[in-house]
């Protein structure tokens, strides 16, 4: 009998391929972990490099470069979300506000007052009263305009003298005509506070031992405009409309239109930052 052969030609061509596939595999795999040596090592080269240039850098010109990236930063901040519209030349309508509510409006009590009693009427003692110099045309009822909206009033009733009121509508119509040309959704100011009777001050000091009595309030002169909640404009009457609470574009646009009047000599302004309100009196 012959005795077969210990290992065939097909055998042999198999272990040859094996071999050879094992070897690829593990040439591959060794170049994969070379690339991620090498660009683990370009990382570490980088960052010793970037060490290097700030241990070289003076205290001041870290306090340069530390400035300069906060100011890029507030620039994306501010790009990302400010609103901006086209003019017609090409250029943009930016929303900025002032610099500081509390500094750009600084009127208090003691320098509005001597506004409120050059401007205003002889404080009335109660609603009746009021309602007597409404006849005579000295008081004008402000609940019903396109302009602005009047909050629930507690502590006062919507009466101002003329001149109040037509300052009352310049705020609000040049606040809409910057919303629309800041590109924001057009909405109306909300009035919080207005004509206060001797009886509303007696009330009101019975909650807040803080209340003036003297208040420029009861002059007709002055009123509180909300700053932070306003009435959007949807075409139709609702009854509870959901108000844009909290918007700091919407109260940035207020403080401008604001500090333009107060800087042309119109009004005086008090930022009030518990209230939630602009405190103002005409001029």
């Amino acid at each position: 009998m012959k005795k077969k052969k210990k290992y065939s030609q097909w055998k042999f061509i198999m272990v040859f391929v094996a071999v050879m596939a094992m070897f690829v595999g593990v040439k591959k795999v060794m170049g994969i972990e070379v690339k991620m040596e090498t660009k683990a090592k370009k990382m570490e080269v980088m960052k010793e490099k970037t060490e290097e240039r700030e241990n070289r850098l003076t205290p001041t010109a870290r306090k340069m470069e530390a400035m300069k990236e906060r100011k890029e930063e507030k620039e994306r901040r501010e790009n990302h979300l400010m609103p901006t519209a086209k003019r017609e030349n090409g250029g943009v309508h930016r929303v900025r506000g002032v610099w500081s509510y509390s500094e750009c409006f600084p009127d208090s009590q003691s320098v509005q007052i001597v506004a409120a009693e050059e401007n205003g009427i002889t404080p009335v003692r109660n609603r009746e009263e009021a309602e007597v110099l409404v006849k005579q045309h000295q008081l004008v009822n402000i609940c019903h305009s396109p302009f602005y909206s009047v909050d629930r009033l507690t502590h006062s009733i919507p009466y101002l003298v003329p001149k109040a009121q037509h300052l009352l509508n310049t705020i609000c119509l040049n606040f809409m005509d910057s919303c629309q040309v800041k590109g924001l959704p057009i909405h109306m100011l909300i009035v919080t506070s207005v004509l206060r009777t001797t009886e509303d001050v007696s009330n009101l000091q019975r909650g807040n031992k803080n209340a003036t009595t003297n208040s420029c309030h009861c002059y007709g002169t002055t009123v509180d405009i909300a700053y932070n909640k306003f009435m959007p404009m949807t075409g139709t009457y609702e009854s509870k409309a959901a108000l844009l609470r909290w918007n700091e574009p919407m109260k940035q646009v207020l403080s401008e239109v604001l500090n333009d009047l107060r800087m042309e000599g119109q009004c005086y302004v008090k930022y009030e930052r518990k209230q939630g309100c602009f405190h103002l009196t005409c001029r």
